[in-house]
């Protein structure tokens, strides 16, 4: 049976909301895949000003803002179906991925958001993956792993995943791999702590260096970014996540005091984060661990893809040969709302979702909370469930 699931994901920069309207024939581990629609909506400016005004902040935010939030996942999750000619009755399930930014994040009750999606839409929604990796003693990142081995494996091509996110993922996928041969984890800061130096650099005025305008002007402050090569996270080896506090407050004010002493101004600093998160790739990726029998073909995701700055950083790590997820067939900018349609489709068909050997659970787990939809989508999802987890206990396990 061809099933169509609908994956939602709120980015790091939490600007708006992407979706990925996925096939999938066949069943767990086994699924065959193909993302037939990928918009990207974003949130209304005033959820986008409450979101940037309420981060990190204990206070839940306005109800308003949470429904507005919600129907734009809505209208996401529409648009998708509509550009993938399909009706809501006959969608399978939504998959949603919430934000996993290592900082705290703005007091937006995700799970309230996955209720309103499911009520709205009629479809069954499963989230709050990486929860149930951390009642397991996981990290809960990442947790999109197994759906990337999935998304991007290949029988004859080995393939490295480089994910330009709120932190940098890399994920290395032998050719003809089973799961325990893939591998990766998180080098080092991505995205959020260049956004973090902007916005602390113009006083709040800006939040992104897209295209990274601002850090292609500086220049590398070169005693500095030896300093951060010493850095506890940038010394250990993979896998291993990145902790809360280890590109946080206490790094960014130290950072911007260094950049003093060295005569740098905010694009020098910029410059200098740039260069730190690209060559910490580029280190992650020699390690022999990461080096396949033969070439790898390095594919980049996320929203790092559109700065053109950190693109050619990056690419230098590689000889210049990277290219975008969009030829192996998964859109760069989708790619987690694509993992979030295959954690869904997993959980339903009983397969754990979390590879433990990345995220340090005690072992595999169905991963996510389900949101029911309407009767008929629920009837229908809920005997699926039934049939393919039966046998659970003896089910096989991701890992």
């Amino acid at each position: 049976m061809v099933r169509t699931l609908i994956g939602l994901s709120v980015g790091s920069g939490l600007e708006g909301v992407d979706a990925a309207a996925v096939r999938a024939d066949g069943l767990g581990l086994g699924l065959a895949l193909r993302v037939v629609a990928a918009p990207r909506v974003a949130f209304p400016p005033g959820v986008r000003d409450a979101f940037r005004a309420a981060h990190g902040a204990p206070a839940p935010l306005a109800p308003e803002v949470v429904r507005t939030a919600a129907e734009t996942l809505v209208f996401a999750a529409r648009q998708a179906l509509t550009r993938a000619a399909v009706s809501p009755r006959d969608a399978f399930a939504i998959g949603f991925l919430e934000p996993t930014r290592p900082a705290a994040p703005v007091a937006v009750r995700w799970a309230e958001v996955a209720e309103r999606v499911a009520e709205q839409t009629g479809v069954t929604v499963l989230h709050g993956f990486a929860d149930r990796d951390r009642a397991a003693g996981g990290a809960g990142r990442p947790v999109t792993a197994v759906a990337d081995y999935i998304l991007f494996r290949d029988p004859t091509e080995s393939r490295l995943l480089v994910h330009l996110g709120a932190v940098s993922q890399v994920f290395l996928l032998p050719a003809g791999g089973t799961i325990p041969t893939a591998f990766g984890g998180e080098p080092g800061p991505g995205n959020q702590l260049l956004d973090q130096i902007l916005f602390h650099g113009t006083k709040g005025r800006e939040f992104s260096d897209l295209g990274g305008k601002h850090a292609v002007q500086g220049r590398c402050l070169e005693p500095l970014l030896a300093r951060w090569a010493d850095h506890p996270h940038l010394t250990r080896a993979l896998p291993k996540t990145v902790h809360p506090e280890a590109f946080g407050r206490s790094f960014l004010l130290a950072a911007f005091e260094s950049a003093r002493l060295l005569g740098g101004g905010l694009p020098d600093l910029l410059c200098t984060a740039t260069h730190l998160a690209a060559r910490a790739i580029g280190a992650a990726c020699r390690a022999p661990h990461m080096r396949p029998d033969g070439p790898r073909r390095v594919l980049l995701t996320g929203g790092g893809v559109r700065n053109g700055f950190l693109w050619q950083l990056v690419a230098k790590q590689f000889a210049g040969s990277v290219e975008r997820a969009d030829a192996a067939g998964v859109p760069a900018l989708a790619r987690n709302a694509a993992a979030a349609a295959v954690l869904a489709a997993l959980t339903c068909d009983g397969v754990p979702g979390n590879l433990p050997l990345l995220t340090g659970a005690a072992g595999g787990r169905l991963l996510g909370q389900i949101s029911p939809g309407d009767g008929r989508n629920w009837a229908r999802c809920s005997a699926w469930l039934a049939d393919q987890t039966g046998d659970y206990p003896r089910a096989n396990r991701a890992a």
